[in-house]
């Protein structure tokens, strides 16, 4: 099918195909006369182009007669130059104080980015596109300073990020996204258990359903002065993206009809698991449940590898006890595996396809996409298909109106998402709760000719339920989850030019979407089986009107703004459904088929925000500029005496390179910014509610929540300042950004817990104060640059240290959630989201300390042991340009942050990983490293300077001395190194196109994920997260890290 379409493309578009060429000249700096390299030479439309060579010159293919081409290097006007059928243009690039380089800010004005005073970074397309994710967030990694991305280890899993650390206790602090004007819904909708890693599915969040393919930049604003203008939600930053359309087609000088046409394939496979041991077999002892006919029975129904050495002994292993099965009575060794964990998982397979239809007359233009993206997960039965429909276009009404409008519908489909955490997730019984010596061939028969399931760890020889684990693949093919998410979101919008300073702009934008899920848990599984279904639906809409101005108000200074309203409306709906006593009939998923019929929960709220909002930007002589900007929000989540809020920034840069002679300072600019953003809170937490409970009997019931609402609520406050300087040296072959911020958020709105005498355990205050503050480091060089090579290099870190700084009076500790004893928690003096619980006992060298019976001592009272936030984050990238070919390659790390891996807890104590046979320790025992010691006539444990001689067994060591007792044991620096991502791409030479219609051919070819270079934590991937919340850093059977190769083909007409 594939190739019929090339050969109907091919003939339906040769009649178009026009001569390709080659055009060459050279490039001079209009002062001096002499030639400029690394000037960028792009054929317009084409997106293709060459860097001139050392002496200023450059060849590149286009088509004298329709093309045209475009010279810039940075600290230069710009230059387009038609190239009328010539094959020689020689340019002449004048030195000026105007830098091309735009970006888009708050609302989506396009700004000269030397104009900021605050630090904004941008992405281009290809940071999306060439190396495809299922979620755009996880592109981001390691690209930008100051930005932290966690992702999750599944298919179309949850991918959170932060911009310069967290700053509300319970709200959300993720940044806003915004797409072509439209604010963006990020939901997550995971539970606690999902969050705190025990249990659930992974459904990701809202923003993967953007396309990779159709974005043309992404402007990432860090600082809350770059993103005031977007009200409450921008509090914690904003990325700005801006999707592709038929513009930049007409601007180029192109007429009529372009086509582009992508395809790529990506192969996903298991790269981190755990290392297990195969020396021991399951069983709670090295002793033998009974035995018949001369074999051996083990113990089926525990979980766990303390059983008898895999020593070839004759065994009835778990499936020959079930008649009718084909190893019915069948005598085994007791061997290890010969088909281990790996090969549970499949290669997943992901098929992209995309076709864009770009047009453009001198009035009007706009481009069609159609985007078809097919997944396959490493997991059997699982799948995430996703298709997407993207329209944008704009025309000239008149001389004065010009209209617009976007707009994209978006359906994703999944079918078998994996569970995750701990006592769910597939890895807990493979690594937290399992027999080493199982065979996943062994286990693919899944099911007994009756229907009933077959398990390994049944009851016993005579009773084949499952005692604590279903069959993993029964898992996969009886439980089976679906879902569906169909969203449409797009604006509508007009300008009006009223003369040559003022014009009027009015939009209409929306983000709608229904989400539906469904789970299912089988008739014959450990659990009781269940049906649920719940179906959410919400809808934003945002009103603008704006006046705009732009004036020279001398030779010198200039003025541009708006002053607007806006007006915000936001309507929830949520609607779900389950099953009670588990199923009638087995295989019939309904909620009317529950044993005791089925429970109903509905929930809607509605928000509304009017805001007036203005900004006045100031420019003297190219050199200094000014910006003010202001916001007010009147909310209808807020109590009337407190609805409205305002909240102004201002900032201010100064190009000082401008007065300058150097040879060595190409650019200089020093920044200063000032802002402040409100957030207000949730509907309905401001009187009095009541919930709704089942009817009893005929008459209706209902409750008052326990938590307390409160009709004085203010809003939240974050103040940020930031300060930073610009430098790019040597003609801009090596650049700086660095920045210094400050920001305090205050009135913190979260539930404090009260006395149970209220009637409420909990009211919800304005109480708490967090600060963020830290420095970002982007640093970019160009050290290699000839006629036809290039090296570019570029370096991001940042420092963030978030601290929260006060709660309530009386309020010691906010928890978020706690698993096995260990908690995390907001305290006072400590980062938000902080680990609690016990730590080791040192001595003053810092020696762990060890009781007489040889275990080790831990703290009276829980401790700090960790935060999930961490000290640095970065990334170095490398790339290489020779003639056609270019080579790419990302580096991204962390330094610091913590989390607490219940793999490794429970792995140790069940026997499963690989320490747990080291030393022949099963054997042996262990003397573990220490010092004894001895508590003193105050009751304080103190060495007494003679290191630990008593020995004690495997089982008793990987139980007192690991994390279910002493949490601190398991808890890990969650710092990493990663090899993040490799791309190679080709550009067929013009000459080996021949007479084709197509204007460019692309090969490429890339990796992602493919390896951890550094890691302190065993058996994991470090970078731990289950949903998008701020409950992170509990890791608990978690679904193994994939690697992605993969490759594309982009086809231009």
């Amino acid at each position: 099918m594939k190739a019929k379409m090339l050969v109907f493309m091919t003939l339906l578009f040769s009649a178009t195909a026009w001569s390709q060429s080659s055009v060459s000249g050279t490039v001079t700096d209009k002062a001096s006369g002499e030639g400029m390299p690394g000037v960028g030479v792009i054929v317009d439309g084409s997106g293709q182009g060459v860097y001139t060579g050392l002496d200023g010159t450059y060849s590149v293919t286009a088509n004298p007669a329709t093309d045209a081409l475009t010279f810039s290097f940075i600290g230069y006007t710009t230059l387009r130059v038609a190239l009328n059928g010539n094959s020689t243009v020689n340019v002449a690039l004048e030195r000026g104080v105007e830098l091309d380089e735009v970006v888009v800010t708050a609302l989506g004005v396009s700004r000269e980015k030397k104009a900021l005073g605050y630090s904004v970074q941008e992405l281009g397309a290809d940071a999306f596109s060439g190396a495809k994710t299922d979620n755009i967030v996880r592109s981001l990694s390691g690209k930008v300073a100051g930005v932290q991305v966690t992702s999750g280890t599944s298919i179309g899993s949850s991918s959170k990020i932060l911009l310069r650390g967290a700053s509300s206790i319970t709200g959300d602090n993720q940044p806003l996204f915004v797409v072509n004007g439209v604010p963006m819904d990020n939901s997550d909708y995971s539970s606690t258990n999902t969050q705190r890693s025990v249990g659930g599915y992974d459904y990701g969040n809202a923003i993967q359903d953007i396309n990779p393919d159709d974005i043309e930049s992404v402007t990432i604003l860090k600082g809350a002065a770059a993103a005031a203008l977007y009200g409450s939600r921008a509090s914690n930053g904003a990325i700005v993206i801006t999707t592709k359309s038929g513009k930049g087609y007409q601007a180029s000088g192109r007429r009529g009809l372009g086509i582009s046409v992508h395809s790529g394939v990506a192969f996903n496979n298991v790269y981190i698991l755990p290392d297990f041991q195969n020396r021991y077999g399951g069983g709670a002892g090295t002793a033998w449940i009974d035995t018949v006919d001369g074999a051996f029975i083990p113990d089926y129904g525990y979980d766990g590898s303390w059983g008898a050495e895999l020593l070839g002994q004759d065994v009835r292993h778990w499936d020959s006890w079930d008649e009718g099965n084909e190893n019915f009575g069948e005598v085994r060794g007791w061997n290890p595996t010969d088909s281990d964990v790996d090969e549970y998982f499949q290669t997943g397979v992901t098929y992209t396809n995309s076709f864009a239809v770009t047009g453009a007359t001198d009035e009007s233009s706009f481009r069609l996409s159609y985007t078809k993206r097919d997944q396959t997960g490493v997991y059997e039965n699982s799948s995430l298909n996703r298709n997407t429909l993207s329209f944008s276009g704009s025309a000239d009404v008149s001389d004065k109106l010009t209209a617009s409008a976007n707009v994209n519908y978006v359906q994703s489909v999944g079918k078998g998402r994996p569970q995750t955490g701990y006592g769910s997730s597939i890895m807990s019984q493979f690594t937290q709760w399992g027999q080493r010596q199982l065979s996943m061939d062994r286990l693919r028969d899944y099911m007994n000719a009756d229907g009933t399931q077959r398990t390994w760890n049944r009851n016993s020889a005579s009773d084949g339920a499952p005692h604590y684990w279903d069959n993993p693949f029964w898992e996969r093919y009886m439980n089976v989850q679906d879902d569906q998410r169909d969203r449409v979101y797009g604006n509508v919008s007009m300008n009006y030019t009223i003369n040559e300073n003022l014009s009027v702009t009015a939009r209409a934008m929306t983000d709608f979407y229904t989400d539906r899920r469904q789970e299912r848990i089988a008739v014959g599984g450990v659990n009781e089986s269940k049906y649920s279904e719940y179906t959410r639906q919400l809808q934003e809409n945002n009103l603008d009107l704006y006046l705009n101005f732009n004036r020279e108000l001398s030779d010198e200074l200039s003025m541009t703004g708006f002053v607007g309203v806006n007006k915000r409306t936001r309507d929830y709906n949520r609607l779900g459904a389950y099953t009670l006593g588990g199923l009638n009939t087995p295989g019939l998923y309904t909620v009317t088929n529950g044993v005791d019929g089925y429970q109903v929960s509905d929930y809607e709220s509605h928000k509304q925000v009017n805001s007036v909002l203005g900004s006045m930007s100031f420019g003297y002589n190219s050199t200094i500029y000014v910006d003010i900007t202001g916001r007010n929000d009147i909310s209808s989540t807020l109590p009337d005496e407190n609805n409205s809020y305002f909240y102004p920034s201002a900032t201010a840069s100064y190009i000082f390179s401008e007065a300058m002679e150097s040879d060595v300072v190409s650019f200089g600019k020093l920044r200063l910014g000032w802002a402040q953003v409100g957030n207000d809170t949730d509907p309905y937490e401001t009187g009095l509610t009541y919930g709704v409970d089942p009817n009893y009997g005929s008459s209706g019931s209902s409750y008052v929540p326990n938590a307390q609402n409160n009709p004085n609520l203010r809003p939240e406050k974050t103040t940020s300042f930031e300060a930073g300087i610009e430098m790019n040296f040597f003609m801009d072959r090596l650049r700086l950004d660095m920045t210094y911020y400050d920001n305090t958020t205050e009135d913190l709105i979260f539930n404090v817990p009260v006395s149970a005498s209220s009637g409420y355990t909990s009211a919800v205050l304005n109480a708490g104060k967090t600060n963020n503050r830290g420095v970002e480091l982007a640093l970019s060089a160009t050290p290699v640059m000839t006629d036809n090579f290039r090296w570019d290099i570029s370096l991001n870190v940042a420092k963030n240290r978030n601290e929260l700084i006060e709660l309530a009076d009386g309020v010691e500790n906010i928890r978020y959630t706690s698993l096995f004893g260990v908690t995390l928690e907001a305290r006072p003096g400590q980062p938000l989201g902080t680990f609690y619980g016990y730590d080791f006992l040192y001595d003053d060298d810092g020696n762990k300390l060890v009781d007489a019976d040889g275990y080790y001592l831990s703290t009276d009272e829980v401790v700090p042991i960790g935060s999930i936030l961490p000290d640095h984050t970065g990334g170095l990238y490398n790339a290489f340009t020779f003639g056609n070919v270019s080579f790419s390659a990302l580096i991204d790390f962390q330094k610091g942050g913590s989390l607490h891996s219940y793999s490794n807890q429970w792995g140790k104590y069940s026997g499963t990983l690989a320490e747990t046979i080291e030393n022949n320790i099963r054997e042996d025992g262990i003397v573990v490293d220490g010092m004894l010691a001895e508590q003193n006539a105050e009751g304080e444990w103190v060495s007494t300077g003679e290191a630990n001689s008593a020995n004690i067994s495997a089982g008793a060591h990987f139980f007192y001395n690991q994390g279910y007792i002493i949490h601190a044991a398991d808890q890990y620096d969650a710092s990493f190194v990663k090899l993040r991502e490799l791309r190679l791409d080709y550009d067929l030479p013009a000459d080996l196109l021949g007479d084709l219609p197509f204007y460019n051919i692309s090969l490429g070819v890339y990796g992602r994920n493919l390896a951890i270079l550094s890691s302190n934590a065993p058996h994991i991937d470090p970078e731990v997260t289950t949903s998008a919340s701020n409950i992170q850093g509990f890791e608990g059977g978690q679904l193994p890290a994939e690697r992605t190769i993969g490759f594309n083909l982009k086809l231009t007409l």
